[in-house]
């Protein structure tokens, strides 16, 4: 028979599975608040055993929603055994999933099949389903607000990071391109030739150039030869890319 309540404790969902509901008083009289206790009391119904543990690794596991005192059971939750329930809706999806062919008579209707109605277990799992459904929406639309509040924190704060380094007279990767582009422009200039051929400047090469600098503006920071070489090369580089593009 299908049994009409709305909700079972794992030891109860096990004795019906095992069709031991003659034996349920028994078995009940005995503390099964530790695990293995149904095998240590009842070691004539094995299968007891292994149905109760079926259902309490589902539920440990989070394949098998579930509550204790009310409040849904997580990994960080599972206390209290005793005091654990399951929705029928839920066992009846789970009996669904994991034991399409071993669907016990407590919760399935062994009635003939009729195609033209649907059965209430058959109603019943999809109401299931589609309440899961609706919670693992309501958990990535969570997810999702969460990560849209992140970007916008790190968004303002890369701002507000540009805005300091700008502040403290270090470029962005604009204004960088935009020095680079300078740099390699008055080096053209100062070290090339005209478009009949003069030259320029009374500096022959870069190295002069650099040379010139370092002499006249001694220990300034940012202008020692390493720095210099590699900003005139990187500028010129730069320059280079940009009129080939």
């Amino acid at each position: 028979m299908i049994s009409i309540k709305s909700s079972y404790h794992p030891i109860d969902a096990a004795i019906l599975w095992s069709d031991l509901a003659d034996h349920e008083d028994e078995i009940l009289r005995v503390d099964l608040s530790q695990p293995g206790s149904l095998l240590k009391h009842f070691p004539q119904w094995p299968i007891l055993h292994v149905y109760a543990e079926c259902i309490y690794d589902a539920i440990v596991s989070g394949e098998l929603p579930a509550t204790c005192l009310g409040r849904p059971i997580t990994a960080e939750h599972q206390i209290h055994r005793q005091y654990w329930s399951i929705r029928r809706a839920d066992l009846l999806v789970w009996f669904a999933r994991n034991y399409p062919d071993n669907k016990p008579a407590f919760l399935f209707s062994r009635t003939p099949h009729h195609p033209e109605c649907v059965s209430l277990s058959a109603h019943l799992v999809q109401q299931a389903e589609l309440a899961a459904a609706e919670r693992t929406i309501d958990k990535l639309r969570d997810e999702l607000a969460a990560r849209v509040e992140e970007v916008a924190t790190l968004t303002a704060c890369n701002s507000e990071l540009t805005a300091r380094l700008e502040a403290q007279g270090i470029p962005s990767e604009a204004s960088e391109g935009t020095h680079n582009m300078l740099v390699g422009t008055m080096l053209e200039v100062t070290l090339g030739k005209s478009k009949d051929g003069r030259v320029q400047s009374i500096y022959t090469s870069q190295s002069a150039l650099v040379e010139e600098i370092t002499r006249r503006f001694p220990g300034q920071p940012g202008l020692s030869k390493s720095t210099l070489d590699r900003r005139f090369a990187d500028a010129r580089r730069y320059l280079a890319q940009a009129t080939q593009g």
